[in-house]
């Protein structure tokens, strides 16, 4: 297979800060809108952002794009049912409406927030990207296209309403042109397979690598598997037919960093620090059952002892979550602290550092076991 995937449930937000200062390409494809606190820490660490806005509200349940999120509160500003890229505020919301002012693009609203917030960061919309890879971009569909015309799907009209289109040839795309390409509010909407596709080969060739280290939010690493023959297949027909020098086999390492979800407000740091304490303390205590056992000379009497330090525990973990259930944020619900909250405080963000180190496998189990003590 042309693209070798790799899970790296085995990297930490500080490893991949180090690939990225070492030269290596790493990057995050999170979605336009307001960003939960795992990509405000990546943000923070400098990860470069790839940032999606071919989406509508209706359908995002992690970045809520057609509403702000501040103070704990979701508020709709804009119709939920346009696509992302072309939706305007339509509602003044009252902590934002000198940033949110009616008619305002959403998109460029959102990112003005981001770019205030992240003056020095690497970041760009889906939109923004094609449009600076034009010329690739098109030579990239146009092929595609002639391989597999049914990669067409979405249409978008000047409304920001879309339909369920297809072309079966290329000189129809090229027609109405491709949205994000063409200076145009109408086209079509680059399909979600070719945009990943970009990013193992438009940017590889970019940077001269066959190594990539793409950070996953808690949906993607999931779903690309079955995209993976697919995606192979597209890969090899760009290789054959547009780009000879693309690398015979390319590594994609998908980073799901989703629940590195230890960032908090500066003000909530005490707080943070006293679960990470009671946390760490379960895991290690977890991690030492198995060598205690080995060497127990009654295992009975030791299985009851073990019953009782995991309830005394247990008991810790409860009591620092009900004083800090801040990582354990629901994004679906939109009630996350986000980059509105950031700006309205002028509050810095407090990354614990044991988090930054640990792997994101191991953060992941954690937050899991810590996941059912919460109060119900």
């Amino acid at each position: 297979m042309p693209i070798r995937l790799k899970i790296r449930k085995d990297l930490s937000l500080n490893d991949l800060v180090s690939l990225k200062r070492a030269g290596f390409l790493v990057f995050k494809t999170p979605h336009i809108g307001n960003w939960y606190p795992n990509n405000l820490a990546c943000a923070t660490l400098g990860i470069p952002m790839k940032i999606v806005d071919s989406t509508k509200g209706c359908l995002d349940r992690n970045f809520h794009p057609h509403c702000v999120i501040v103070n704990g509160t979701r508020t709709q500003i804009a119709e939920e049912n346009v696509l992302i890229s072309h939706a305007k505020v339509t509602r003044v919301h009252e902590h934002t409406a000198d940033r949110f002012q009616i008619g305002a693009s959403i998109p460029e609203v959102h990112m003005q927030a981001l770019r205030e917030l992240f003056p020095e960061l690497e970041m760009q919309t889906v939109s923004e990207y094609l449009k600076e890879n034009c010329c690739r971009v098109l030579e990239l569909l146009e092929v595609l296209t002639q391989h597999d015309h049914s990669i067409w799907e979405r249409y978008v009209r000047d409304d920001g309403m879309t339909e369920a289109r297809h072309a079966r040839q290329w000189a129809v795309v090229n027609a109405s042109g491709v949205c994000g390409t063409n200076g145009s509010n109408s086209g079509w909407v680059s399909p979600n397979i070719t945009n990943i596709l970009m990013d193992v080969t438009i940017d590889p060739l970019k940077f001269n690598t066959d190594i990539v280290y793409e950070l996953s939010g808690p949906d993607m690493y999931k779903y690309i598997g079955q995209l993976m023959s697919k995606l192979n297949e597209l890969y090899e027909v760009v290789r054959q037919k547009l780009w000879p020098e693309l690398p015979q086999t390319v590594t994609l390492n998908l980073v799901p960093v989703a629940d590195m979800r230890f960032a908090v407000p500066a003000h909530r740091r005490q707080a943070l620090e006293e679960l990470v304490d009671v946390l760490k303390t379960v895991a290690e205590f977890e991690n030492g059952i198995g060598g205690r056992i080995n060497s127990a000379p009654d295992r009975e009497k030791f299985i009851c002892q073990i019953v009782k330090e995991r309830n005394v525990l247990h008991d810790s973990l409860r009591e620092v979550i009900c004083i800090c259930p801040d990582p354990f944020y629901d994004i679906y619900d939109g009630t996350f602290f986000s980059q509105y909250d950031l700006l309205s405080c002028s509050e810095s963000l407090f990354i614990h550092p044991w988090a930054l180190e640990t792997s994101v496998g191991v953060l992941s189990d954690l937050v899991r076991i810590a996941r059912g003590f919460l109060p119900a």
